[in-house]
């Protein structure tokens, strides 16, 4: 019974990639002005639309306040939107470039093509801020784009599906919940990029699946951080923002303060 439904469930991711897959091309010739359209959509449901139930999602999965949710979620895809908004027109230009004495006569350009279907891997400590940002990026690029967010955060992840399903066809951008049964299953698939935020650990399995399909993948994993307090700091500024980054979001974030070194 159980393979059974593990099979239904790849069938089922199977069936999405494969329309996305399909559409890829009418989606990466799309103008500029139609991937502004997209952005400002969704930049109008993060910050107006749906900023309630965010914050909402944020408190029950997290236990963050509004204004914690604003600052570490809402705003930073709301400013993510804006500069993608603002220069995705000139992101898409082809950039002239110098041509090689052997190629002498002709003329060189760089053209910035979309990847095509794009996975994204999203963590629970920032769920919407780690999962729109990769989005807004992947949109701007022409992208199609499959979302698996974490099964830590689940009213978030209900929260991202319904703004996904309003404002995307799944030919175009599908978000898939689930536990690492449906991570593993996703990887399985030849994704033609694969952006994977969490653990070193995980990030080589995403990495040793990737290589399996030749994918490229961006890896943001946690790491070590130290902050270094030298002789010319202030202590009191020092300690206060020391102790901010530290125990901001519970200390959840990749890059909190891990150890001090002090003169």
């Amino acid at each position: 019974m159980k393979q059974a439904i593990q099979a239904e469930t790849s069938n089922e991711y199977q069936r999405i990639f494969d329309l996305q897959l399909e559409n890829q091309y009418n989606i990466g010739n799309t103008t500029a002005s139609e991937r502004k359209a997209k952005l400002k959509a969704l930049k109008y449901a993060i910050e107006v639309e749906y900023r309630e139930k965010i914050r909402e999602a944020s408190f029950k999965d997290l236990g963050k306040s509004s204004a914690e949710a604003d600052l570490t979620e809402v705003f930073p895809c709301v400013s993510e939107a804006k500069h993608a908004i603002r220069h995705v027109k000139s992101w898409m230009k082809p950039h002239k470039v110098s041509t090689p004495l052997s190629l002498l006569g002709s003329s060189s350009w760089i053209k910035y093509e979309p990847k095509g279907v794009c996975l994204i891997i999203s963590p629970w400590n920032f769920p919407f801020n780690l999962t729109f940002g990769p989005l807004i990026s992947a949109i701007a690029a022409g992208n199609c784009v499959i979302i698996k967010p974490s099964e830590m955060t689940p009213h978030s992840s209900a929260v991202m599906k319904e703004i996904i399903g309003k404002l995307f066809k799944e030919n175009e951008v599908a978000l898939i919940e689930g536990g690492i049964e449906a991570s593993t299953a996703l990887l399985e698939l030849p994704f033609n990029h694969i952006f994977f935020t969490g653990a070193p650990s995980i990030g080589k399995i995403v990495m040793t699946a990737a290589a399996k399909h030749l994918s490229s993948v961006t890896l943001e994993l946690g790491g070590k951080s130290p902050t270094i307090v030298d002789e010319t700091a202030n202590i009191n500024n020092a300690a206060k923002m020391i102790a901010w980054g530290k125990f901001a979001n519970n200390g959840q974030i990749c890059i909190a303060p891990d150890y001090v070194f002090v003169h």
